[in-house]
């Protein structure tokens, strides 16, 4: 059967179509769809599909269910493998019954993440084969190979995809007559195997580990290298490749008209080193182009093999094809000019900064902080979530990973006595990693603000469910900071800036009488959350009287609010099409009070 296929679809029924009985993770572009079209697609199948409150957690909640003998698997971006990663480092050892796949999205180019690091070199780290899709139709193949060789060699596999697979649209060819087959888990007791300690039972798993590294090795030779290497043409030079970067390389082959051999690794790990070296010995020269880290070059350098480590390849970015012609330069297998060059350019072109979404509450929060706590006297950390373009408004002056808002208020209040430290965080990330740090700030009694942005919902990455609105308060963020033992004040969020200002005024009056984190639990909602927003935003929409703006750019550079913008008469004005109605810039924004209802509201 043919489907029109998202890469992240492709995976979701390749896990479908592995009887995988279990998906657990956290949400983290590119690869929050995964989790989600299983939920959509499991339809009545007794498939477990849950978010989980982070990647560790959903790890651990996966790979349970591959000790107790189902099919299983994990997801999560390439930064949430740094959470998941101490999980990841003792399973690798322990290994499981069913099959368990570790399902990793990688983000060449910081498209979406504050780092950019390849989830192979974490495979190679961990002792765990990886494969390494190049398009959709491979990332549902491989979900199942993946599949596959965890369960037969009992041991965690990756599949590492990227965002070029994860987000780009192929005709996929799936099983048309698959029937899941159920599987009840049943955990048979082990005791030397899965509570395996320091340091008899470890060193023995460590042992098995390497054996069972030498037998996948094999597997990765006879089944997927050997098979490619008896269709080599057995030309002067030879170039390496693997995931969406041999898609590249191909394509420039082709439309070069280079007669070089191309051989494609779909498993960079473990690779059969000493057979690819004997193969690599036979060309005169030898290209590896992977994406993002020189994994195989690694593997296979000799003499004769160049990229990135040689410095014939980029070393930061993505992948394109005008990259793998400037390496084909450099080498010595291209001497032609560069067909892939822009045919025009555009000088300085205006760019459009990531923006916070007209009427979202945010904006008006981080507007009201600024006023009360003013810059030059205070620290703001901030943390990962749509929030952080609160950046925008220099509201925000750190961002290191998700949770460290909290701890580095903490240090903050350490480190300068004389700012006050107003931390921002979002409901799931709090959720995620910010109770832990928010204790140890408790016991040890650092005094600093923590605004609690909770809008319901994990906005920045699709709007996946939280714990407090899937539990229908049952969790709540207040009663959570509170059994953390901090202080907490909470605001009831109204599109209005004097009462948000208001508000934290009071915040300031608190905090100057307390010894501890003061918690301010910002009840909001998001302005895309179509089963809430609705409810409060109020449909006052604004336009402007010029007479009384007088440029003062409060509403462009504090405010910041899109639809505002300088017309080519030098006054402010509002897209009607932008604006969503809240109406609080009406509320006090400007400081001559331009902004006004719009007569034609309806």
């Amino acid at each position: 059967m043919k489907l029109t296929l998202m890469g992240n679809e492709a995976i979701a029924y390749g896990l479908l179509h592995s009887n995988t009985k279990m998906v657990s993770g956290y949400p983290g572009t590119p690869s929050s769809e995964i989790l989600t079209t299983v939920q959509k697609i499991k339809k009545d199948l007794p498939v477990y599909a849950q978010w989980a409150t982070n990647e560790k957690v959903g790890f651990e909640v996966a790979y349970a269910g591959a000790i107790a003998g189902v099919n299983a698997a994990a997801t999560m971006k390439q930064v949430g493998l740094n959470v998941a990663s101490d999980a990841l480092m003792s399973a690798s050892f322990i290994g499981n019954k069913g099959a368990f796949v570790l399902i990793v999205a990688d983000d060449p180019g910081f498209n979406s993440s504050q780092t950019e690091q390849d989830s192979r070199e974490f495979a190679r780290f961990a002792r765990i084969p990886v494969v390494d899709p190049a398009t959709p139709q491979e990332a549902y193949d491989f979900t199942k190979l993946a599949s596959k060789i965890s369960k037969h060699f009992e041991i965690p596999v990756m599949l590492r995809t990227v965002m070029r697979v994860s987000h780009s649209r192929e005709i996929v060819e799936i099983d048309g007559n698959f029937e899941f087959k159920n599987t009840e888990g049943n955990f048979e007791r082990d005791i030397p195997r899965w509570a395996a300690v320091p340091r008899a039972g470890r060193l023995k798993q460590a042992y098995e580990q390497l054996e069972r590294l030498d037998v996948i090795r094999e597997y990765n030779y006879n089944e997927l290298i050997k098979p490619k290497i008896d269709n080599l043409k057995g030309t002067e030079n030879l170039i390496i490749s693997s995931g969406t970067a041999y898609g590249y390389v191909k394509e420039v082959l082709e439309e070069l008209g280079l007669n070089i051999d191309l051989l494609k690794i779909d498993m960079p790990y473990p690779l059969p080193v000493d057979k690819l070296k004997e193969l690599v010995k036979k060309y005169n020269k030898v290209l590896v182009v992977e994406e993002t880290y020189p994994v195989i070059e690694e593997e296979v350098r000799c003499e004769n093999v160049y990229g990135r480590m040689s410095g014939h390849m980029h070393q930061i970015d993505e992948m394109n094809k005008e990259r793998v012609l400037e390496a084909l330069t450099k080498i010595g297998f291209y001497e032609g000019e560069n067909i892939y060059k822009p045919v025009f350019s555009v000088d300085n072109p205006k760019v459009r900064k990531p923006n916070l979404c007209p009427g979202c509450p945010h904006r008006d929060v981080y507007f009201a902080i600024k006023k009360v706590f003013r810059p030059k006297k205070s620290i703001y950390p901030s943390d990962i979530g749509c929030y952080t373009l609160g950046i925008n408004l220099d509201a925000i002056d750190t961002v290191l990973c998700m949770g460290a808002s909290v701890s580095m208020a903490h240090g903050f209040a350490i480190a300068d006595k004389n700012k006050t430290v107003i931390a921002t965080i979002g409901d799931s990330t709090f959720f995620h990693s910010g109770t832990a740090p928010l204790i140890n700030a408790v016991y040890q009694k650092a005094k600093f603000i923590l605004v609690i942005l909770d809008n319901s919902t994990t906005a920045m990455t699709g709007r996946q469910t939280t714990p407090e609105r899937a539990t229908s308060g049952e969790v709540d963020i207040k009663k959570v900071a509170e059994g953390c033992g901090a202080e907490v004040m909470e605001y009831f969020y109204k599109p209005d800036i004097n009462e948000t200002i208001s508000f934290f005024k009071e915040v300031k009056k608190r905090f100057e009488e307390t010894d501890r984190p003061l918690v301010v639990v910002s009840r909001q909602y998001c302005v895309l959350d179509k089963e809430r927003a609705t409810q409060f935003l109020p449909g006052i929409f604004a336009t402007v009287d010029e007479e009384k703006c007088v440029a003062c750019d409060v509403c462009t550079t504090q405010y910041v609010c899109p639809p505002m913008a300088y017309n080519e008469r030098g006054k402010i004005e509002i897209d009607p099409l932008l604006c969503i109605g809240c109406g609080v810039c009406i509320s006090g924004i400007c400081p001559t009070d331009a902004f006004i209802p719009r007569k034609d509201e309806k």
